[in-house]
């Protein structure tokens, strides 16, 4: 990250971009542009208001469809950008950044007062220019690792950080750099001259866009932080003995109203693409209740990259009461599968200690209830078994119509975790289905 960045977008040269746009795939969903306003009494200046109000809306359509493209061609991405997009998608991804650049979004956010960057970001895409480090090139495209970029303008000596997580077993490596911006100059610092060593990668000295959107950087310290040890291995890097190489620029090219998404170039000739980290499940949510299911589904695989239960079928934290917000139902579900999943009250009830599992709908307040028992266990670390005991459609306790279960090679099936938290989780089911669920803390509703 801060040791392979470079070129600011809003410059006039994009030569160092690693893909091009000749055509702008992002419009505008109003078409205010054929409009007429035929009134003659309607004065200039509420014309020009009209007008005015109306490019405003057309543009924050532009920048929502924008992100939102960035977002979802990103589902297809491995390795944080190594492969995995088609020329069409490029093209698609590279017209939205080039939209999103354009317009830049929120200024002055090196400012530490406002704390816009501070905090931990997570690293989504990287574009690999020839001019990309070694360094860079060996940790950020291992999907099995976590990268992050924690940012601290507003402490006592401001940093910026790259972060390579290689699992909660394992530990991390941490690549720390003292921070300068132009609202708090670090002391005695002079910003990076001259294109460098190749061997480091070919840096770049563009000046900033625009005030208060760079970070100026030089690296401090580098360590790995291994769980099974009692101290910190040096990173072999002598940074006091290399100079300038030491030293590097983060160009801020474009951050979200909200503060949670930015793209970042820094002085190596790299896009960066990234999200605060502990907005990323709120993306999620908030692509669920607007029924973006493409964004939705490129989402679902991004947070499935960095699932942080490494073992989620055999975790404790599988069991409980899951209520269901989204899923994207297989051709060859069950039409009772089908229907329980578009209902608001539908609920995964997973007992670890017995290893039993109940699927339940409750409809009419709970009245009429369909619900299917069954024994689960783990088969592997992703993988949960489930055999489907009996199933019922039962109408208080008045009335009970027992449901085929299914026999043969679709009984057992099974559940495939693609991600698990606290309060989070994405399966994935033996026929293709895609469920995702939040634990249901209130488990009154629930009736057994």
């Amino acid at each position: 990250m801060p040791h392979n960045v470079g070129l600011s977008a809003r410059s006039k040269s994009n030569a160092f971009v690693t893909f091009s746009a000749t055509r702008p795939l992002i419009a505008s969903k109003i078409g205010f542009q054929n409009s007429r306003i035929q009134t003659p009494w309607i004065c200039e200046a509420a014309l020009t208001n009209v007008t005015t109000v109306r490019t405003t809306i057309s543009r924050r359509n532009d920048i929502t469809d924008a992100q939102s493209t960035v977002l979802t061609s990103l589902g297809s991405v491995k390795g944080r950008g190594k492969s995995g997009l088609d020329d069409v998608q490029k093209e698609e991804l590279a017209a939205a950044v080039q939209i999103l650049e354009a317009d830049g979004g929120l200024r002055d956010v090196t400012v530490a007062e406002k704390g816009l960057l501070d905090g931990r970001w997570r690293l989504l895409f990287t574009s690999r220019p020839g001019t990309a480090s070694p360094i860079q090139n060996t940790f950020t495209g291992v999907d099995s690792f976590s990268v992050f970029q924690d940012v601290d303008l507003s402490g006592e000596q401001p940093t910026i950080s790259n972060v390579v997580d290689f699992g909660s077993k394992i530990g991390y490596l941490k690549v720390q750099a003292l921070a300068s911006t132009d609202t708090r100059p670090l002391e005695g610092f002079t910003p990076r001259q001259g294109a460098g060593i190749p061997l480091f990668g070919k840096s770049f000295t563009y000046p900033a866009a625009t005030d208060n959107s760079r970070v100026d950087f030089q690296f401090d310290n580098a360590a790995f932080h291994f769980k099974a040890l009692p101290f910190t291995i040096p990173y072999p890097v002598p940074f006091r003995l290399l100079g300038d190489e030491t030293k590097g620029w983060l160009d801020v090219t474009y951050m979200s109203p909200d503060g949670n998404f930015r793209l970042s170039r820094g002085n190596k000739g790299t896009l960066f693409i990234l999200v605060k980290e502990e907005r990323f499940k709120s993306y999620l949510e908030s692509a669920i209740r607007t029924k973006d299911d493409d964004k939705v589904l490129s989402l679902i695989q991004l947070l499935a990259l960095d699932n942080p239960t490494k073992a989620p079928a055999k975790s404790e934290k599988a069991a409980g009461n899951w209520r269901l917000i989204w899923s994207q139902q297989a051709p060859n579900a069950s039409p009772l599968q089908k229907f329980g999943s578009q209902q608001a009250n539908s609920f995964q009830l997973i007992d670890g200690e017995t290893g039993t599992l109940q699927n339940l709908v409750l409809l009419l307040g709970g009245l009429l209830q369909i619900r299917a028992d069954a024994d689960c266990s783990p088969t592997s670390d992703i993988r949960t078994s489930v055999f489907i005991k009996e199933a019922a459609i039962s109408l208080g306790n008045v009335l009970k119509i027992p449901v085929k279960v299914p026999k043969g090679d679709n009984n057992p099936g099974f559940i495939d975790w693609l991600y698990l938290d606290e309060d989070l989780r994405i399966t994935k089911g033996s026929k293709g289905s895609i469920f995702v669920h939040k634990r249901e803390i209130d488990s009154e509703e629930i009736t057994s």
